[in-house]
């Protein structure tokens, strides 16, 4: 089978010739992984399984500069007027949220959002050159409501309104879910083979609010990105992303036409015991530990750790094996190797 065929199978919870498989990877760690095997590109090096086609926007000019004019002259800023500071330490940094003194719904109505139009034939572009490879072409990841309010607004602002402010709430998730809507529909309309839509929920203690207020207002932004992409095309697979705990809104996601989970943090979750709950309903794209065993286990942990998941998740199929996130730099680079090794010597099905 060629890797989009593996990945196609795998996302409609058939069984392909072995699992497919991805590495997100930090950027000082894929610098000293491509130092050390003379590679220019690690998804071909390692012949991962999946490529990510980008976005591609008409060119706009948001004017946010009433709202970052405070912000340090090292910060970045982004098409959400989101400003990010460097910390010193790798990747890091630290976010700088523009809503944060918000305090009425006048705020957020005057407040610049980016429309994001696209430029579907150049996706489509990108599309079909993946595609032509004999890969899947599964678009980049697209944070959700939650998750941008929370870059917009700072997670305690946003969970703190959500209680005082409920009425506030909705007009900004209104406001963004729209974007999201039209950049999932655009996707889609590209031609991707899979798309990827997600928010983190979840804390590894468990949800970041009541089951409840999850479906009260995050439920109903999530419906309407779904409806988008499917008004273009019926069947196309959707994948979530969400961090932490999750088994509350399992139910509520397939609900809203989810067809895969991804991340399934084993620190907060039972791949496992999801599995076995919803693996009629549900494909698995995760479910190795990036914190704990990629970061901090040995080779042999990790060849342990993907032996067991593929054995229980990807029992079946309706499995990509992947860490639950990227590989942080303090990874040893000898357990990325034993990851794709482990692969290798346990995934194939027949």
């Amino acid at each position: 089978m060629t890797s989009r065929e593996r990945v196609l199978a795998a996302v409609a919870r058939r069984q392909p010739d072995r699992v497919p498989f991805y590495l997100f990877l930090t950027p000082d760690l894929e610098r000293r992984l491509k130092e050390r095997h003379g590679a220019d590109n690690l998804e071909d090096f390692y012949r991962m399984d999946i490529r990510f086609a980008r976005y591609h926007t008409v060119p706009e000019d948001v004017d946010h500069s009433r709202y970052t004019a405070h912000y340090p002259p090292d910060a970045t800023v982004d098409a959400w007027g989101v400003g990010v500071r460097p910390v010193g330490y790798f990747h890091f940094g630290q976010r700088i949220n523009p809503m944060a003194a918000f305090s009425s719904v006048a705020d957020l109505v005057g407040y610049p959002l980016p429309r994001w139009e696209p430029l579907v034939e150049d996706m489509r572009r990108e599309v079909l050159e993946i595609q032509s490879r004999g890969l899947p072409a599964v678009s980049a990841y697209e944070s959700g409501p939650f998750e941008q309010a929370n870059a917009l607004m700072g997670m305690e602002g946003v969970l703190t309104r959500l209680h005082l402010e409920p009425d506030m709430m909705r007009v900004l998730l209104e406001r963004i879910s729209d974007i999201k809507a039209r950049k999932a529909a655009a996707y889609v309309t590209a031609g991707v083979d899979v798309l990827w839509i997600g928010d983190d929920i979840g804390s590894q203690a468990g949800p970041l609010m009541s089951p409840a207020m999850w479906r009260e207002f995050l439920l109903p932004p999530l419906r309407k990105i779904i409806e988008a992409a499917r008004a273009v095309r019926p069947d196309v697979p959707i994948a979530y992303h969400s961090d932490g705990y999750v088994g509350f809104a399992v139910e509520g996601l397939i609900e809203a036409g989810i067809d895969v989970l991804q991340a399934v943090q084993p620190e907060a979750n039972d791949p496992a015991e999801l599995k076995n709950r919803y693996g009629d309903r549900l494909a698995f794209w995760g479910c190795v530990g990036s914190q704990s065993t990629m970061s901090r286990g040995t080779p042999d942990d990790v060849r342990t750790a993907v032996k067991n998941v593929i054995e229980t998740v990807g029992r079946g199929g309706g499995f990509i094996c992947s860490p639950s996130h990227r590989i942080e730099p303090e990874s040893p680079l000898d357990n990325v190797d034993a990851f794709v090794e482990a692969i290798e010597e346990y995934g194939c099905y027949a």
